[in-house]
């Protein structure tokens, strides 16, 4: 129910009405602050009269306000932005993203977070974006944020206005109208053929279980938590096939978890070639000799590659071991990402098209596909010009 407080002069005359609409409770159970608004007085009205007008213009706001025709005005970016990140995580969106935006929040809040979402501007956005670049910002290398991370922070913003003109709190989301800083493409990073060899050959002398995960990087492209996530039920040995259905995460609030793929069309059954189920086979035999040796300390998770009680492994020993490999064997700098990159490259480079490989790779979209692999599929439309030319040109010189 609305709280009414009387406003008199300093002459004890009764003047307006500040009129006060409890809004309920924070998901963190913080209480919101009051949506108010003031009901002015007319020096004819008796107080008795007044009171009455002030008491329903009171219960119509308070009906507005429950159905949401009308809004606080004085809701800042900061207070808004957080109820947003709630919004987005009891509607399920997963948890790397909404500590991901949390962690966004922070920088932001710091700049605009006190500026109402009705004074907003665009000028304070690209003040912010500017700021964010400035030495200092990045405090594991002293140097400002990339225009990576910029624009992440500018994706988060909008999606809060965004929100907020779907709610009728402002008329326009600004993030349209701000400046973003140039990004730079870069050229991805893959392994050339001979690379390639060079490592296969250095895994001969590595465990199987390594020499499994790092296969496995290799001729399926997947996501480093994919690979972690695979389970023994999600391998058809006969069809040779493998489905990505979960993947492992970390985060360090929660640690090390299990969640779903990245997007919808992650879900997806790769292809393996019979080399690849020959090598799962003898690793699948190895792994039950280890936990027959370790016995109850192992509890069988159905993972592929887990640790030594069976529990999921941290998704950074990966990137760790494959560090030290390429120092061990003189091999240029290993990632697990740049495998789904040399997978990808060589498919185009055999001719295989953008929508094939995008299913491959677990792309949303085959665009996002093309974008990332563009200067490789430069390259590789010389092997197309050649093709033309031997049709066209050469073949009488057969």
């Amino acid at each position: 129910m609305a709280n009414l407080q009387e406003r008199r002069d300093k002459d004890g005359k009764l003047i307006s009405y500040s009129i006060r609409i409890y809004r309920g409770r924070s998901q963190d159970g913080k209480q919101l602050k009051p949506f108010t608004a003031t009901f002015e007085v007319k020096p004819t009205w008796s107080e008795k009269s007044a009171r009455k007008k002030a008491e329903a213009y009171a219960a119509t706001l308070e009906d507005q306000f429950k159905k949401g025709l009308i809004n606080d005005t004085r809701q800042t970016f900061a207070s808004y932005c957080d109820y947003v990140i709630a919004l987005k995580e009891q509607r399920g969106a997963k948890h790397s993203t909404v500590y991901r935006y949390k962690a966004l929040a922070v920088r932001i809040d710091e700049k605009i977070g006190h500026i109402k979402l009705t004074d907003l501007r665009a000028d304070h956005l690209n003040d912010l974006y500017t700021a964010l670049a400035q030495t200092g910002q990045n405090q594991r290398t002293g140097k400002g944020l990339s225009a990576k991370t910029i624009v992440e922070h500018h994706r988060l913003i909008s999606t809060v206005l965004e929100q907020a003109v779907k709610e009728g709190l402002i008329p326009y989301n600004v993030a349209r109208r701000a400046t973003l800083p140039k990004m730079v493409h870069r050229d991805v990073n893959y392994f050339q053929l001979e690379d390639v060899e060079r490592i296969r050959e250095a895994l001969k002398l590595e465990p199987i279980k390594w020499r499994t995960i790092t296969h496995l990087f290799l001729i399926t492209g997947a996501r480093r938590g994919e690979i972690l996530g695979l389970k023994w039920d999600k391998v058809n040995f006969q069809q040779n096939t493998l489905t990505i259905s979960s993947t492992i995460l970390y985060s360090p609030d929660i640690g090390v978890y299990e969640s779903v793929p990245k997007t919808e069309k992650s879900r997806r059954v790769i292809a393996v070639p019979p080399e690849t189920i020959q090598l799962l086979q003898e690793y699948r035999q190895w792994q039950n000799e280890q936990k027959a040796l370790l016995k109850t300390y192992y509890q069988d998770r159905g993972y592929l590659f887990a640790q030594e009680d069976g529990s999921p492994m941290h998704p950074d020993s990966v990137t760790d071991w494959l560090g030290k490999f390429s120092q061990r064997h003189n091999l240029p700098h290993i990632n697990p990402h740049a495998f789904r990159h040399t997978m990808a490259s060589m498919l185009y480079y055999s001719g295989v098209d953008s929508v094939s490989i995008s299913q491959r790779l677990g792309h949303a979209q085959v665009s996002t596909t093309a974008n990332i692999y563009a200067h490789v599929m430069e390259h590789a439309d010389q092997k197309n010009a050649d093709i033309l030319a031997n049709v066209f040109f050469h073949k009488d010189q057969k």
